[in-house]
């Protein structure tokens, strides 16, 4: 990956309020990166591939109530999605991208309502 053409061709797309921190979402034209702030000046970032994002809204459209594993169990044939983080990280991405929405948290829990349109 060359992550010089990642980060020069970066455009926000929106904020993800998760149960224990807020996600940014940008998108260039073959990723996403979801950055997650830390305390102070630090934080995280995550590279997350727009086909297996596109996979995931193709195969969860219209879905409501979706967890991650049920949504690991949706996309086992993706070559992108091969872990559950790499999934809740993907769910993410379509919150922020306003393709799905976070429904309810219980506990550690997230339910995710994937829109109709979503793909």
């Amino acid at each position: 990956m060359n992550y010089r053409s990642l980060i020069s061709g970066l455009r926000y797309c929106g904020m993800v309020r998760s149960a224990k921190r807020n996600y940014h979402v940008a998108e260039s034209s073959e990723h996403y990166v979801l950055f997650s702030p830390g305390k102070g000046t630090n934080g995280n970032f995550t590279v997350v591939a727009r086909k297996g994002v596109d996979y995931m809204a193709r195969r969860l459209r219209g879905k409501r109530a979706v967890t991650t594993a049920e949504a690991f169990a949706a996309c086992k044939r993706s070559r992108f999605l091969t872990e559950r983080f790499a999934v809740l990280n993907a769910l993410y991405v379509l919150v922020g991208t306003e393709r799905a929405r976070i429904s309810k948290m219980a506990g550690q829990t997230l339910y995710f309502d994937v829109r109709k349109h979503a793909g």
